[in-house]
């Protein structure tokens, strides 16, 4: 399987909440880790460093949702958005689907390192890994960690 190369961005000052679906994979009992860094391959502690919870509002990466149903019940239950369909599927076709939260808590963004020029976004590295049950772990996405500065704290 092939890495997304996937840019994130969140701001300084809040908490960095997104949900990623994986459409023809049920990723139950699957551990997930994330980790950010300064860049690539950088050494020593992570900046952030994420593992599997399984609480909602707890920084980590949880499995929101997995299993299968037709595309109009995952539609109408709002695990899927009309574009994230391929082409030729039909709405009365069973799709296999899980949901992965990322939460990074406020206090962890604010934490993140400022860039030299003050005022400006501070660009960092991120990757994921999956080791879905029974395999091996996997590197699933990655790319830059952009922190948005900001005003309001």
């Amino acid at each position: 399987m092939q890495a997304a190369s996937t840019p994130l961005s969140g701001g300084r000052w809040v908490p960095f909440n997104e949900t990623w679906a994986f459409q023809g994979i049920d990723l139950t009992g699957a551990v997930f880790a994330m980790q950010i860094r300064l860049t690539p391959d950088a050494p020593g502690v992570p900046l952030v460093d994420l593992g599997t919870v399984t609480t909602a509002g707890t920084q980590g990466l949880r499995l929101i949702y997995a299993g299968t149903a037709t595309v109009s019940a995952h539609l109408a239950a709002g695990r899927l958005m009309r574009d994230e369909i391929a082409a030729g599927v039909a709405d009365s076709d069973n799709l296999t689907l899980s949901q992965v939260g990322v939460r990074i808590n406020e206090t962890t963004m604010e934490g993140l390192p400022f860039p030299a020029e003050r005022g400006d976004d501070n660009p960092l590295a991120w990757d994921f890994h999956v080791t879905p049950s029974g395999q091996l772990k996997q590197l699933w996405a990655g790319g830059s960690f952009t922190v948005l500065a900001g005003v309001t704290a």
